[in-house]
């Protein structure tokens, strides 16, 4: 499976949460690669897994990879939600992606500070999210800028037994795994 994972260019937080999600997949015991922007030669038949940053950062691999994608995970920022340029060019590159491959799930997800969402910022969301067919919004992550970590509101519902398995991560991260790594049930 191929889970492609983009933002706003120049976004960071998409490669630090490609990495625990990459790590979270080697915790179940499957083989990763976790692929950076600019990837040199690797062969994808020897991993069941590929986790592949596919920020922009002017890569054309990036758009070839969203293109390819089982699973696509876009992760904005509050700030640019309200910049209609750069979401405009990220809204683009992942319709072009759903063009080409119409099977791909894509997810989409905010990660932001302790305050919540501006009335503004989550009509713009709800609106990003309803231009791209199929998509739907995953779990908003709360970065906690003192502990550099994320929460959500699954925090104080996840069961049990997920909070005391394997504690890599935090909490709103292995749920959105599972949003992700979830089966896939055909009739």
């Amino acid at each position: 499976m191929i889970v492609a994972l983009t933002g706003i260019d120049g976004d960071s937080t998409v490669s630090d949460l490609a990495e625990d999600l990459a790590m979270l997949r080697v915790a179940a015991g499957k083989r990763v690669l976790l692929v950076s922007p600019n990837p040199g030669a690797y062969d994808a038949q020897l991993y069941d897994d590929l986790v592949v940053d596919a920020s922009p950062h002017g890569a054309i691999k990036a758009d070839v990879t969203l293109k390819q994608a089982s699973v696509i995970l876009t992760l904005l920022q509050p700030e640019s939600l309200e910049d209609p340029d750069e979401c405009a060019a990220l809204l683009a590159r992942l319709q072009l992606a759903q063009s080409a491959n119409p099977g791909v799930r894509v997810l989409v997800t905010v990660a932001h500070g302790r305050r919540p969402l501006t009335a503004h910022q989550t009509g713009c969301l709800l609106v990003f999210v309803a231009k791209l067919p199929q998509a739907r919004l995953a779990d908003t992550l709360v970065l906690d800028d003192s502990a550099d970590t994320y929460h959500s509101r699954h925090s104080e519902l996840e069961l049990q037994a997920y909070k005391a398995d394997r504690k890599l991560c935090a909490p709103e991260v292995r749920h959105l795994y599972r949003e992700i790594f979830r089966p896939v049930w055909r009739i």
